[in-house]
Formats: C-alpha cells, sequence, structure tokens
C-alpha cells in the first residue's frame, strides 16, 4: 500500500495504527517491544474506556435497581442473560467485519472495504427487525423458563417481561450501532466509539435517575425506568454511529449507492467468515442461558448475589474485551499488509498485557470482597454468599484474559472455527456439567456454579493457546 493510501487508511480516525509514522518494518526484522506495546495500548486504551463506561453504567443500573427494589435486582438475572445473549450472538458477525475490513484497509482496497460496510449494515437492520419481533412475542415464555414457574417467583417474571418488552423493539438501531462501532475499530479508530458511548450511556443514567425513581417529576416506572434508560442508549448508538459513518473522512465510510452483485459478494465474505463464529456464539449462549437458569433455581438470595458478582466481574471481562479489540484490528491489518510475523506479535503483547491488567483486578478482588458486594445488597447473606464466589472469580481473571484475547486475535486472523470448537468444549460442556455437579449433588450451591466456571475459562485459555502458538491462522485468505 502507498503512503498516500496509508495516511488515507486513518485520516480522521482520532486513533492511530502507525501506518503513517516511518517506513514499516520489514518481515523477519526484530519488532521493538515497546513501541508493539504502544501500538496495542494506543488501540485498546479506548476500547477499554468504553467497555469500563459501559461496565460503569451496568453497576449504576444495578445499583439503582438493587436500592429500589430486591425483586428488581433478581429479575435482571432474567432479563439481562437473555437481552445479552441475544446481542452477543448477533456480535458473531463482528468476526467477518473486522477480519474483511481490516485486511482491506491494510491492503488500501477502499471500494472493497465500502461494498462489505454496506452489506453489514443492511444485514444489521435486517436481523435486528428479526431478533424486535421474536424477542418481544416470546419474553413470557422465555421469563417462565429462566426463572421457573414457582409461585414465589412470580414478581420476577413480571419484571423481566417488563424489561425485555420495552428494549427488545431497539434491536435494529442496537445491531446497527454495534456493527458500526465494530467497522470503526477495524479501520483503526477505537476513540470515536468511545466518545458516542459516553454520550449515549450518560443519557442512559439520567433516565434511570428520572425513571426508576421518579425523580423531577417523572413517572415512576421501577424496572419499566431501567429499561427505558437501556433502549435510549441503544436508539442514540445506532443513530450517531450511522451519521459518523456517512460524515468520516476514511476509506472505511458508509457510502450509501443501490446494491449489487459486488456488494453481495462482499457480505458473503463477511458471513462465510462469520459463520463459525455465529455457530460458537449460539452454542455459547446457550449453554450460558442454561447456567443463568441453573442459577434460577438456587433461589432469589444466589440469583440477587449473582447479579452483583455479574456486574463487578465485568471489570474485568470489558477489559479483556477491549484488549481482543486491538488484537484482532491489529492482526487482520498485519496480515493485509503480509506481515505475519508482526501479528503474531500484535496478538501475544495483547495477551500480556491483559493478562497484567486483570492480575491487578483480581487483587481488588481479593482485598475487597464484601466491601465490593455490599455496593449492590445490604442484606448480610447476600454479602457472604457474593463474598466467598468473589473470590473464586479472582483467580478466573489471567485465564480469561488469555481466552478473550487470543479468540479475538484468531477472529481478527479469518480463523473463526478454532473460537468456536472451544466454545462447544467449554462454555457448553465443561462449565454446565461441571456447575451442576458441584450446585446440587455436591451441594456447593453458588459458589459450585463459580467453581464451574472458572474451571471453563481455564479449559478454553490453554487450548487456545496451544492454537494460536501453532499459527496455522497465518495462511487463511479472506
Amino acid at each position: 500500500m502507498s503512503d498516500a493510501s496509508d495516511s488515507e487508511a486513518v485520516a480522521g480516525t482520532g486513533a492511530s495504527v502507525h501506518l503513517e509514522d516511518g517506513p514499516r518494518p520489514l518481515p523477519g526484522k526484530p519488532i521493538p517491544r515497546l513501541a508493539l506495546a504502544r501500538e496495542v495500548a494506543g488501540l485498546a486504551w479506548p476500547a477499554i474506556a468504553r467497555g469500563l463506561l459501559m461496565t460503569f453504567v451496568f453497576l449504576v443500573d444495578r445499583i439503582m435497581l438493587g436500592r429500589y427494589d430486591s425483586e428488581a435486582l433478581a429479575s435482571m438475572q432474567v432479563s439481562g442473560p437473555l437481552l445479552w445473549s441475544v446481542f452477543m450472538v448477533f456480535t458473531a458477525f463482528a468476526a467477518g467485519t473486522i477480519a474483511v475490513v481490516g485486511r482491506c484497509v491494510g491492503a488500501g482496497d477502499s471500494e472493497r472495504a465500502q461494498r462489505a460496510i454496506r452489506g453489514v449494515l443492511l444485514f444489521a437492520v435486517a436481523l435486528g427487525v428479526v431478533a424486535a419481533i421474536a424477542g418481544f412475542a416470546s419474553r413470557g415464555l422465555v421469563a417462565q423458563a429462566l426463572a421457573g414457574m414457582a409461585e414465589e417467583n412470580a414478581v420476577i417474571r413480571a419484571h423481566a417481561g417488563t424489561y425485555l418488552g420495552i428494549t427488545f423493539p431497539f434491536a435494529p438501531l442496537f445491531f446497527f450501532g454495534m456493527l458500526g462501532f465494530t467497522i470503526m475499530q477495524a479501520s483503526g479508530d477505537t476513540r470515536t466509539p468511545l466518545f458516542i458511548a459516553a454520550f449515549c450511556h450518560s443519557i442512559n443514567v439520567l433516565c434511570n435517575w428520572l425513571f426508576i425513581f421518579g425523580n423531577l417529576g417523572m413517572p415512576e416506572l421501577g424496572i419499566g425506568g431501567a429499561a427505558v434508560g437501556t433502549a435510549s442508549a441503544f436508539a442514540l448508538e445506532g443513530l450517531i454511529a450511522f451519521v459518523v459513518l456517512r460524515r468520516r473522512r476514511h476509506m472505511a465510510r458508509l457510502v450509501i449507492k443501490r446494491p449489487d452483485r459486488k456488494d453481495a459478494k462482499a457480505l458473503r465474505d463477511v458471513l462465510r467468515i462469520s459463520g463459525p463464529a455465529f455457530v460458537e456464539r449460539v452454542l455459547f449462549h446457550i449453554g450460558f442461558l442454561c447456567f443463568a437458569a441453573i442459577i434460577g433455581r438456587l433461589g432469589e438470595t444466589a440469583m440477587a448475589a449473582n447479579q452483583a458478582l455479574i456486574a463487578i466481574e465485568s471489570i474485568g471481562f470489558i477489559t479483556s474485551a477491549g484488549f481482543a479489540v486491538a488484537a484482532g484490528a491489529l492482526v487482520s491489518q498485519r496480515l493485509g499488509l503480509r506481515d505475519p510475523d508482526r501479528a503474531a506479535a500484535c496478538g501475544w503483547m495483547a495477551t500480556a498485557m491483559a493478562v497484567f491488567v486483570l492480575l491487578m483486578v483480581a487483587v481488588l478482588f481479593v482485598l475487597a470482597p464484601q466491601h465490593l458486594i455490599r455496593l449492590f445488597s445490604t442484606e448480610e447473606e447476600i454479602v457472604v454468599l457474593g463474598a466467598m464466589c468473589l473470590l473464586i472469580a479472582a483467580l478466573a481473571q489471567p485465564f480469561m484474559a488469555t481466552t478473550d484475547v487470543l479468540a479475538g486475535s484468531l477472529r481478527g486472523a479469518g480463523d473463526t472455527k478454532n473460537p468456536m470448537i472451544v466454545a462447544v468444549i467449554g462454555p457448553v460442556f465443561v462449565r454446565i456439567l461441571a456447575s451442576w455437579v458441584l450446585a446440587f449433588p455436591l451441594g456447593l450451591g453458588l459458589i459450585g456454579v463459580w467453581l464451574g466456571s472458572t474451571l471453563d475459562w481455564m479449559v478454553r485459555a490453554v487450548w487456545l493457546w496451544i492454537v494460536f502458538q501453532r499459527g496455522r491462522w497465518r495462511s487463511i485468505e479472506v
């Protein structure tokens, strides 16, 4: 790619992948570790900041609901995992988007990039409509399946149905925004999604404060108020992403034209790569919903404690996801430049940095478990149970970092099959089986569930380490 193309590739992104900063390292030449760490950090920190912002809003949601009503908080054990699972299954298509758009940016192929962008965004809206209709129509049945039919859970089921009924109709805008952010990240711009998220989630928090408690004369909606905040953020993210992609000065932008066969071909390339990732996400989240159903049968105390635990652990999860974003973008771009050695170095550096940061998170979990749980509940039974589980979560943090970043690196290279296989072995079999046995036959309850989850992270981390080390992903063509 020419110097002019390099400049176009990064113009207007607000973040640089350093393709324009002097001569590129030649394949086979030593790669300076400090320069590589700066490159990874330059892309990772805005993605991490955006993730931590989302985590903060998630925490505020749960804290507000916990202060409002314990049953409202417990209901998020039903609606939260379902909404998250449906939307995260959709993000499987981000794998193909990063692989194709990132390679195009690295190679300077603006036409193919724009065709892929048109195709995936139209696909996002269409799939969002399907998800909105299906999710809204089945919200009651799903609440029954996840919370059980026990009479004491009737209020929890009702709260979950209310939340899902308000948020699901906004799926098309959420899907558009999610892939819009992925396109920006694949092109080396992780700052713009951060700024958009900061604004949208500020609106989310404001709506929560207004409508959960009925402040400033607004109606007191309780769980419905939390749903209004979430839906507002979804809508704004999609609309702002559309405006940014239309107006940005970058080869990876949305150019509106009538779709043709070449657009369809670009979309097929994205979907072909995303296919195994889609199967992976479906299997993972079927397993995750079964995992949630196990917790739902442990009672209200375990459900409320688990919501607090998920909110706290998301600090580590979102941080590792930020490094995975950086790794996927850099690996795909370096392969577009025909530099697999630097692509591999980017993947390993991102993994090492993520493990270091999540070890610091683990230290926090160990030093102040009860203080963290008390942010969500003052009920002593919930605090004691949650604190014991948080110590187990501390053990999982470095394995979580390794799993997320190496999987992101492989997806950026176009290898979506190996993460799919790991998702079958780990979450579907190891996590569910171990959690069930430990929670019920062995009588460990929620502690057993978190032990099973940690075992799953360990298995996946070792497996993906071996796959990435073997290096067969280096020769994949997209």
